[in-house]
């Protein structure tokens, strides 16, 4: 059977580290041209929030959505720029569900935004947090692969849902649903401070 929870984590990996680097000019500064919030003098966060371990989400959260870790451990990965990611993999109803990658990240909300080969599809606010939903700009329905991105201090808290139509318990479901649900879950447990 296919680790949906590692290709999750590979695939918001990927897209994380590309959403760092379109804000990104050639000579490693960022580009006012395509950043909103990101100045030619801003800087990245030396390293992720600890606010949240990915591999321990509220056991509410895992109880309710049926949620199994296909990780021991979290995996730290680094990218261009300074990027780094701490993340853990989950799977859904024994593999007929969703997959879910968490990560925390010391990328920006901001980052995200500015960066053109992703298609923001909602602007919203979680717990009192900003969060934006997104995928690849080159796919027309996020119906199959989702990511919301919420902002913590110095970067932010991403949850990937990968949900193929063919998944039996929850194919039916628009990915973006499930992220947003799930952001909220995950949200409460997170100091305000953070």
């Amino acid at each position: 059977m296919t680790d949906w929870g590692r290709v999750t984590r590979c695939a918001a990996v990927a897209i994380g580290a590309t959403a760092l680097l379109a804000g990104c000019n050639d000579s490693g500064g960022t580009s006012g041209a395509n950043s909103s919030a990101a100045a030619p003098t801003s800087t990245i966060a030396a390293s992720v929030p600890t606010a949240i371990d990915p591999c321990q989400l509220p056991q509410s959260v895992v109880t309710a959505e049926h949620l199994d870790r296909s990780d021991d451990q979290a995996t730290e990965q680094d990218g261009d720029g300074g990027a780094k990611w701490r993340d853990c993999g989950w799977g859904a109803y024994e593999g007929d569900g969703y997959g879910l990658n968490v990560s925390v990240t010391n990328v920006t909300v901001p980052m995200v935004e500015a960066n053109k080969k992703f298609t923001v599809t909602e602007h919203l606010t979680i717990s009192g947090r900003e969060a934006v939903t997104y995928h690849r700009a080159d796919i027309a329905d996020s119906h199959g692969e989702c990511l919301i991105h919420l902002a913590l201090k110095d970067g932010g808290l991403e949850l990937t849902v990968t949900n193929p139509p063919e998944r039996k318990a929850t194919g039916n479901l628009d990915s973006c649903e499930i992220a947003k649900k799930l952001g909220k879950e995950i949200a409460q447990s997170i100091p305000a401070t953070a």
